[in-house]
């Protein structure tokens, strides 16, 4: 299996007061794309999509 030699993320988390009670809060930046999430279980998800599919686009 041959995939490309690195894929870069910047993760943020931050931790954000609400009316209910204080979350966490979660972006991912790779190149002009940004995501949000709000939750870090969102953010862990999305990121473990983006490896498999990674994974299904290389060749073996």
């Amino acid at each position: 299996m041959t995939l490309k030699p690195s894929q870069i993320y910047v993760v943020r988390i931050w931790y954000e007061p609400s009316p209910e009670g204080a979350v966490w809060r979660a972006s991912v930046s790779q190149g002009e794309e940004r995501h949000y999430f709000a939750d870090v279980s969102s953010l862990t998800t999305f990121l473990k999509q983006e490896i498999e599919a990674e994974q299904e686009e290389a060749p073996e």
